[in-house]
C-alpha cells in the first residue's frame, strides 16, 4: 500500500534578514519543495508576505489539494521587462499604494472612498493584484502579463473548485475555509487593475492601458433575480423568529461548586459565555466548560427576527443595517415611525425610511431583549450589533438569512409546500419592492425614495415581473378560441359564440349561395371588431365568391 500524502516544514535566514520557508511534500510519487519568502513583493511567484503561520497553512492546504489530486506545481512567473523599462518609472506596489491613499483622502475622485470600499479594495490589493504584479514596473505591465494574471486567477479559481469538490478541505490564515473566485470577483480584480492604470496615464507613466483590452473581459452569468411571495417572507421571518428562541437554562441542582453555580445563575440571566467569562474573570475555555457540565445551552444570537424583519419590512441594504445605530431609529409616533439612513451607497440613499407598525412592535421587543441582555442601547449603539456589541459585518447578516431561509425551507417541505428560492439580503430588498409596489399602487417614484434609488432600473424591473404575475385570463381565453374553432371546422357549432370571445374570419361560417350570410350572434358591447383580426387572418382563398 502507498504511503500516504504528507509533508514537513523547514525555516531558513535569509541575508536581508527575512526568512524563507520550505514547504516539502509528496506529490504524484514525487518529493516537491514549494518555497515561500517573508519579505514582501517577492518575485520569485509567491507573492512575498508571507509568515510561518500562513505558511503551515498552505502547507495543509498543498496537502489536501494532493491528496484531492488536483494539485498542479505554480507556473513560473513571466519574465519581467525590466530592460525596457523607463528609470524613475515606480513599481506598481508603489503605485498602487500611492493610488489607494489619494482615494481614501479624495484627491482621485469625486470623493473619499468609505470604509468598505476601503476594505474591499485593500482586500483586492493585497490578496490578489500585489502577489503578482508588486516588483513590476508600470511601463513593464504589458498585455501578455495581464492575459497571464487572468489565466492564472481563473485556473486558481477551477483549480481550487476541483479540490472542494473532491472533498479536500482548505482554509486561510484565520481558519476560515477557502471559497473560489466566481467570474464577477475575477473581473472586479481586472477593473480595479484597469483603474489603477487609467490614472497611471493621467500621470504620464504609461502610454496605454493594456487591461483594457477585449480579451482581458470576463463574461458574468447575469444572476435569477426573484422575490418571495409574501407568505413566503412571513415564513421566513416566523423561522428566525423560532431561531431567536427560549434559552435552554441549567438543569436544577447540577452545579457542583461555587464557580459552577455562578456560572449556572448568569446562563439562567441569558448571559452570552464571553459576558459570564468577563463577569466572572474566568477563560473562555472555563466558562464552556462548566455549561458543558451543567447541560445548559450557551445564549444564542438574539437579533434574526430583528435582521430579517427590518430588512423585508424596509427594503435597506445589508450594510446600511450593519451601519445603523438605536439614535436614528424614531419610535415616539406609532403612525410615522422612521429611522434614519445617514450615509447610503447613493446619495439618493441619504433617507428617512417609514416603518410599518408590525416593525414598530419588532424594534421595540429586539431593543427590549438587548436591555434584559446587558447590551448597551444608548443612542450611539449598534441597533443589530454583534456578539460583542460592536458592528455586524454584511456576511454575518447573509448567513443569518441563509439559516432561517433553511429552517424555513425544510418547515414547508414538510408540510408539503414549494420550497423558499435562494434568499439573500438582496432578495428581501425586492421583496419589499414588489410589496411597496402592491400596497401604494404601484406608486415608483415613492418606492424609490424609500430604498433609495437614483436610477429606477432596479424597481421597474420588481414592477415588471409583477406584471407578469398579474391575474389574466389568457389561458382559458386562448383554450376558448382554439375550442371554437374546432366546432367551426368540424360544424360542430350548435349555439351562438361565447360571450367576450372574437372569432377569427377565417373560421367564420360560409354566406349562403344567395349571398345571404349566415345569421351571426351580435358582437358583445365593449368589444369592437378588431382591424388588425379582419386584415390579418383573413387570407384569399378562404373567402367565398
Amino acid at each position: 500500500m502507498a504511503r500516504p500524502t504528507g509533508g514537513s516544514f523547514g525555516t531558513r535566514q535569509l541575508a536581508d534578514g527575512t526568512r524563507a520557508f520550505r514547504l516539502r511534500f509528496l506529490a504524484y510519487g514525487r518529493r516537491e519543495i514549494v518555497v515561500l519568502h517573508e519579505r514582501a513583493g517577492c518575485a520569485c511567484g509567491c507573492g512575498g508576505g508571507w509568515n510561518e503561520r500562513a505558511a503551515r497553512t498552505e502547507l495543509g492546504n498543498i496537502v489536501a489539494r494532493v491528496r484531492a489530486g488536483v494539485w498542479q506545481p505554480a507556473d513560473p512567473p513571466p519574465p519581467t521587462a525590466g530592460a525596457s523599462a523607463s528609470p524613475g518609472v515606480p513599481s506598481f506596489h508603489e503605485y498602487a499604494s500611492l493610488w489607494l491613499q489619494a482615494k481614501i483622502d479624495g484627491v482621485l475622485g469625486d470623493r473619499p472612498i468609505d470604509a468598505n470600499t476601503q476594505a474591499d479594495y485593500r482586500w483586492r490589493l493585497t490578496r490578489h493584484l500585489l502577489p503578482f504584479f508588486a516588483s513590476y514596473r508600470l511601463d513593464a505591465i504589458d498585455r501578455q502579463l495581464c492575459l497571464a494574471f487572468k489565466s492564472h486567477k481563473l485556473r486558481e479559481a477551477a483549480e481550487l473548485r476541483e479540490a472542494i469538490a473532491a472533498g479536500a478541505d482548505l482554509r486561510d490564515q484565520r481558519g476560515r475555509r477557502l471559497v473560489p473566485l466566481s467570474a464577477s470577483s475575477v473581473r472586479k480584480l481586472i477593473d480595479l487593475l484597469g483603474a489603477i492604470l487609467d490614472d497611471a496615464i493621467e500621470d504620464e507613466h504609461i502610454d496605454r492601458n493594456p487591461a483594457r483590452v477585449k480579451r482581458m473581459r470576463v463574461r458574468v452569468p447575469k444572476p435569477a433575480r426573484t422575490f418571495l411571495e409574501m407568505d413566503e417572507l412571513a415564513a421566513l421571518i416566523d423561522a428566525a423568529a423560532d431561531q431567536d428562541g427560549p434559552l435552554r437554562p441549567a438543569r436544577p441542582g447540577a452545579a457542583a461548586g461555587a464557580t459552577q453555580a455562578q456560572v449556572a445563575r448568569l446562563v439562567n440571566a441569558g448571559r452570552r459565555p464571553a459576558q459570564i467569562a468577563a463577569e466572572l474573570g474566568l477563560a473562555r475555555s472555563t466558562v464552556t466548560f462548566h455549561l458543558k457540565r451543567l447541560d445548559a445551552a450557551a445564549s444564542p444570537y438574539v437579533g434574526r427576527r430583528a435582521v430579517v424583519e427590518i430588512l423585508g419590512r424596509s427594503g435597506v441594504r445589508a450594510s446600511e443595517l450593519c451601519d445603523l445605530r438605536i439614535g436614528h431609529v424614531r419610535l415616539h409616533d406609532p403612525d410615522g415611525s422612521r429611522f434614519r439612513i445617514p450615509d447610503a451607497k447613493t446619495e439618493a440613499g441619504i433617507r428617512e425610511v417609514q416603518m410599518t407598525p408590525d416593525l414598530v412592535e419588532t424594534v421595540i421587543e429586539h431593543l427590549d431583549r438587548l436591555r434584559r441582555l446587558g447590551v448597551p442601547t444608548g443612542p450611539d449603539a449598534y441597533l443589530v450589533p454583534n456578539l460583542r456589541g460592536g458592528r455586524m459585518d454584511r456576511q454575518r447578516v447573509g448567513q443569518i438569512v441563509a439559516e432561517a431561509a433553511e429552517a424555513a425551507r425544510a418547515k414547508l417541505t414538510a408540510r408539503g409546500l414549494p420550497p423558499l428560492p435562494r434568499t439573500t439580503p438582496h432578495t428581501l430588498r425586492r421583496t419589499y419592492i414588489s410589496i411597496a409596489l402592491l400596497a401604494n399602487n404601484f406608486d415608483v417614484k415613492w418606492v424609490m425614495s424609500q430604498v433609495g434609488h437614483a436610477d429606477s432600473k432596479m424597481t421597474l424591473d420588481v414592477y415588471a415581473q409583477l406584471e407578469q404575475r398579474a391575474e389574466r385570463h389568457h389561458g382559458t381565453s386562448f383554450d376558448r378560441l382554439v375550442r371554437r374553432a374546432r366546432e367551426q371546422l368540424h360544424g360542430d357549432l350548435t349555439g351562438p359564440a361565447e360571450a367576450g370571445v372574437l372569432v377569427p374570419k377565417r373560421y367564420r361560417p360560409p354566406e349562403t349561395p344567395l349571398g345571404n350570410p349566415v345569421h351571426r350572434s351580435p358582437e358583445p358591447a365593449g368589444n369592437p371588431p378588431d382591424s388588425r383580426e379582419e386584415g390579418e387572418m383573413a387570407r384569399p382563398g378562404l373567402e367565398p365568391g
